[in-house]
């Protein structure tokens, strides 16, 4: 079992990370070395999102010897990461004129704490760990709410989204894991009350997305979930039981219910893009890092319950996702999206998902190598 692990290692070693350092890299003015929007072509829109989170996977996948791309990680962090820095550390949405370009959002925040934190692994580099740092403070000091948690940008609207808070959980983790620092450890926990306390909905059983002042579930919107956060969700509360020793799995076996139960698209066997809290389907489609969140919760299922049916889930979980999104597409790229009868939707591959497959991947390819299977995570 978990042959899906050796399948997906395989082709995130040999066609995607490859891919993407070499074809997802912009050669043309005005910011030659940064990473492309999309792919294969070169748009005038650069989120400083896309970077931060090409900077984590390839710094990650260099320390740990999945491909050298230190040069280009190196000239992305001292080159093109400053273009997007404003005064005392928050990185702007994006390079351009339009209003939204210069919006500072959590979002964007977060996963410039991941990405520091993993070029901070990487080089050694104090730097990265007083970007951080100074990037931290500012964001108590400007997004910070009184009741827990994050606004979504510097404005504070009274609109509150649970997705930023996550990847900022995310990224928190990895900084406590990387130096042990009370100040991750005590953000880390916040934000863990914060998923406990407003986050999950205990009346609807699922993961909430968005609320009003107060993390009140009382908009429009409030009624709408997403099943793939549901299964990041449980990734990222495993990751925190094994670094505090509290037990989540009463969590976990709450969200893994609801995504389970509801949020597989009935003909695709796809994770849908969007529900209602009652269950029912609101955007059938499926995207691409839906399913590497399913992985990822499988991982989780698989490390804790430990049944060989465990993992032929899992396999089947790789082998739908190679069909539906991977197989047929140019080597080491993808399609973003199927509808919901499982056709492709064709379209330009975001350079972002690749952060979604590259995390899953890591995570089944470290199962698999505690389970001792064969070339999982060095193969031929």
């Amino acid at each position: 079992m978990l042959t899906g692990a050796r399948r997906f290692s395989q082709w995130m070693r040999r066609e995607a990370l490859p891919f993407f350092l070499h074809a997802g890299v912009c050669r043309l003015p005005p910011h030659p070395g940064a990473f492309k929007e999309e792919i294969p072509v070169e748009t005038t829109l650069m989120r400083s999102r896309v970077q931060l989170r090409q900077l984590y996977v390839f710094a990650h996948a260099t320390r740990t010897g999945w491909i050298d791309a230190h040069d280009q990680v190196l000239s992305g962090a001292q080159t093109v990461l400053p273009v997007f820095r404003r005064h005392e550390g928050p990185l702007v949405f994006a390079l351009g004129d339009g209003g939204a370009a210069k919006d500072i959002n959590t979002y964007e925040q977060a996963f410039a704490l991941l990405a520091y934190s993993e070029l901070y692994r990487l080089t050694g580099d104090n730097l990265f760990r007083a970007e951080a740092e100074r990037l931290h403070d500012w964001m108590g000091r400007y997004l910070a709410l009184p009741e827990g948690g994050y606004a979504v940008n510097s404005r504070r609207p009274s609109l509150l989204s649970q997705n930023p808070n996550m990847h900022l959980f995310e990224a928190c983790l990895a900084w406590w894991q990387a130096t042990g620092d009370s100040r991750w450890e005590n953000e880390s926990h916040q934000l863990y009350r914060l998923f406990r306390q407003y986050l999950f909905d205990p009346r609807h059983h699922c993961l909430l997305e968005f609320f009003a002042a107060g993390w009140q579930p009382t908009l429009e919107s409030s009624y709408l979930v997403d099943p793939g956060h549901h299964h990041e969700w449980t990734w990222l509360l495993y990751q925190y039981q094994r670094q505090t020793g509290i037990d989540t799995s009463a969590s976990r076996r709450a969200l893994q219910d609801f995504a389970r139960s509801h949020g597989d698209n009935p003909v695709s066997g796809a994770v849908m893009n969007e529900l209602r809290w009652d269950g029912a389907a609101h955007r059938p489609e499926s995207r691409l890092w839906c399913q590497t969140e399913r992985l990822k919760a499988d991982a989780v299922n698989d490390r804790t319950g430990g049944r060989p049916a465990d993992e032929a889930i899992t396999d089947g979980h790789v082998d739908a996702m190679f069909r539906a999104f991977i197989e047929g597409e140019p080597s080491g790229s993808y399609c973003d999206e199927i509808d919901a009868r499982g056709a492709r939707i064709h379209r330009p591959a975001p350079a972002s998902t690749l952060y979604h497959l590259y995390v899953a991947c890591r995570e089944l390819d470290s199962l698999a190598a505690d389970r001792a299977i064969p070339d999982a995570s060095n193969p031929s």
